[in-house]
């Protein structure tokens, strides 16, 4: 499988407004933009292209940083990562900077800052070359860092796995033998790092989910430090997210091929996990938020129609996250068929909690070709 590494340094952001809602600045500032019918424009994407898979964190000095695939089309060749960051609460963003883009597709990028300030970023590298006339492959997951605040990140390193390898097992369009990632990276209480993975063993079969342990603050992750979470005998495991509970547990959500999402625990800091159940829940790329008091505020791609056609983002509060993803109320935060027909090719949610109670989520728009957002509160949900 081909390596392509390039180490991409950008300039430091700039606080350059972008525009910051739909509409003329004048209807924006009256109408306060963030809400369901009125974002704020994240990230534009560069004219012909359009902006897909947001990730978002909240940095320790309260700024916010969005990575985020830039590409013509969902599948295709060109895809690069851009970076945007915001100093006043996601209400303005600075204008889009490339982080990582190689000859070949880079996505779904995952951001998180550990204790001591350094910021990760995990993502995936697919090879689109002769597709669809032969197999994709899938060259694998890595992991840059940025000890800037997201102004320059290092060349990446290659997640070990035991799904990497050589194969001649063709399962749907690719290769098997590949991992991806969909998961920001989760750091435990001791230092350690995980990793979450899913993708295909070299002999195919059907796809588990599993993590990988850095011990050495995301320098290297050993394919001996994997741990599965879990592999079903007549569905794939995809998408698996990470979130360490007040009581110690992790709750690992994921989602799976027959659009249902499942969850499983680990007790002892992702070294095992219990055997994944259904939620019930037809959740599609989601997302998990810890909030100050323990909940968990989880967003995702709603599959059910209950909020229309497509797949519009839509989110809930977990009280007890310790027992599943049980809560009393679902609201829609942003469906983009408000600007075009309804489509499947919108959520990847991501969210932060600006201040007790108050939360920004971003998810992707294919009719405005941009990142955008939507302000909550602990209201909204109850």
């Amino acid at each position: 499988m081909r390596r392509l590494l390039r180490r991409v340094s950008v300039a430091l952001l700039a606080p350059v407004t972008v525009l910051a809602a739909v509409g003329s600045p004048a209807a924006a500032a009256a109408e306060s933009p963030g809400t369901p019918t009125d974002p704020v424009i994240v990230a534009p994407a560069e004219s012909g292209k359009r902006a897909f898979f947001g990730d978002m964190i909240k940095l320790k000095d309260g700024r916010l940083l969005v990575a985020y695939r830039e590409s013509v089309a969902h599948i295709n060749q060109d895809g690069r990562i851009m970076v945007v960051q915001s100093q006043d609460q996601g209400h303005t963003w600075s204008t889009p900077r490339v982080a990582i883009d190689t000859p070949i597709d880079d996505r779904d990028p995952k951001l998180m800052q550990m204790r001591d300030g350094t910021v990760l970023m995990n993502f995936f590298r697919t090879d689109w070359t002769g597709y669809p006339g032969r197999p994709v492959t899938l060259v694998g997951t890595f992991v840059t860092r940025s000890t800037d605040t997201g102004a320059s990140w290092s060349e990446p390193v290659e997640v070990g796995t035991a799904m990497e390898g050589p194969s001649d097992v063709v399962v749907g369009a690719y290769w098997a033998g590949h991992a991806a990632t969909h998961g920001p990276i989760l750091e435990l209480p001791d230092g350690d790092l995980l990793v979450p993975l899913y993708g295909r063993l070299p002999e195919g079969g059907t796809g588990p989910a599993t993590v990988v342990r850095s011990t050495d603050g995301g320098r290297t992750w050993p394919a001996a430090n994997e741990s599965v979470i879990g592999r079903a005998a007549t569905f794939d495991f995809q998408e698996p997210n990470l979130s360490l509970l007040k009581n110690g547990a992790i709750l690992s959500v994921i989602r799976t091929s027959i659009n249902i999402a499942y969850v499983s625990w680990s007790y002892d800091r992702g070294r095992t996990w219990t055997t994944p159940v259904t939620t019930g829940l037809p959740a599609s790329s989601h997302h998990q938020l810890v909030l100050h008091n323990g909940d968990v505020l989880f967003t995702y791609g709603d599959l059910s129609g209950t909020f229309g056609p497509g797949r519009p983002t839509v989110g809930r509060i977990l009280k007890h996250p310790e027992h599943g993803v049980e809560a009393a109320k679902d609201i829609l935060i942003y469906d983009a068929a408000i600007h075009g027909p309804a489509t499947t090719d919108q959520a990847n949610p991501s969210s932060v909690e600006l201040r007790p109670n108050r939360y920004f989520t971003i998810t992707s728009d294919p009719h405005l070709a941009a990142i955008v957002g939507v302000y909550t509160s602990v209201r909204d949900y109850r």
